[in-house]
């Protein structure tokens, strides 16, 4: 049995006739009578009483006429949802991010794509860094954004980002005001780490190791926001992608600490699998986070100004 054998039937049974079916479907009637008979052999059992007068289903022709006309619905729906992937109309695209990227790199290029394709759905999960690659590869997800390459060379890599670590303070601590600080600055000061960020850490305990000093740990949390909260609140200082705290360094309510030992560059690399595989809806977001700009803030003069005339004040709120 097979959807064209059944659209022939549904044909014969709509029009009551074989001639007037063949007419619709633009087939002989030879070939229509044919296609019912190989579907009356398939199915073994007549599906019109031919000794009528006029033509009529039998019980089971009744019965296979309305799984028919179900199966041919179901045939056109699909049809219709496959055409509204490939027109962008519909569909989703999951994502698995760490999590400066998820909050503070995608918004931008989500914003630019549910512009272009607003019945898109977007799905963006925030994921432990070394589990992304997998859930990428096993399909769990469409895109993943990473710091590394991947190790599987299944994987497509670009990088779309760079940044750099930076060390941050709180502007009313004294050394927020100096041009430059060293790690023998830094001795006797305490330091908020972000817990899942296991790469970072690793370097700034070794840098203070080379340092012949021991990093002084405050706190271990969970999230770069609270990390920014804290130092704000004169916990300690952190060390965090630059792009975390643009807002923060422009409006004066962190500070930035120049520290020339602090080499630390940041890439953000997106990786998926071959594209040949994947929806239109991802395709089409790959493309506009490969196109997209992020903008980077520059500290203004005044805020430099401000932290430098006046080391001693007050932490904002």
């Amino acid at each position: 049995m097979d959807l064209l054998q059944l659209e022939h039937f549904l044909a014969v049974v709509d029009e009551g006739s074989f001639t007037r079916a063949a007419e619709r479907v633009y087939r002989t009637q030879s070939a229509i009578s044919q296609s019912i008979k190989k579907l009356e052999e398939t199915v073994g059992t007549p599906l019109f009483a031919r000794d009528a007068p006029e033509l009529c289903l039998t019980p089971s022709g009744r019965l296979l006429a309305d799984y028919a006309r179900r199966m041919v619905r179901v045939r056109d729906e699909a049809m219709r949802s496959l055409e509204d992937l490939k027109r962008l109309v519909a569909g989703s695209v999951s994502v698995a991010a760490h999590e400066s990227a998820a909050v503070y790199l995608l918004p931008g290029p989500l914003r630019s794509y549910l512009q272009m394709h607003p019945e898109i759905k977007v799905g963006i999960y925030r994921s432990r860094i070394e589990e992304i690659p997998r859930q990428v590869l096993d399909r769990e997800v469409d895109i993943g954004f990473v710091k590394e390459e991947p190790i599987f060379r299944e994987l497509n890599c670009v990088q779309i980002h760079s940044d750099r670590m930076v060390l941050i303070g709180s502007p009313a601590h004294p050394l927020a005001s100096r041009s430059r600080v060293h790690l023998r600055d830094l001795a006797r000061e305490h330091f908020v780490l972000h817990h899942q960020c296991a790469t970072t850490t690793q370097r700034i305990l070794q840098l203070f190791e080379q340092n012949g000093s021991r990093c002084k740990i405050a706190a271990e949390l969970w999230s770069f926001e609270n990390v920014k909260q804290f130092v704000r609140e004169q916990v300690g200082f952190a060390v965090v992608p630059r792009i975390c705290v643009q807002q923060e360094l422009t409006d004066g309510t962190l500070a930035e600490v120049p520290l020339p030992e602090l080499d630390m560059p940041r890439p953000t690399r997106m990786i998926h699998c071959d594209q040949r595989y994947l929806s239109d809806a991802a395709r089409a977001f790959i493309e506009i986070v490969k196109r997209f700009t992020w903008e980077v803030t520059p500290l203004p003069r005044r805020v430099r100004a401000k932290v430098a005339l006046h080391p001693s004040a007050e932490s904002p709120a």
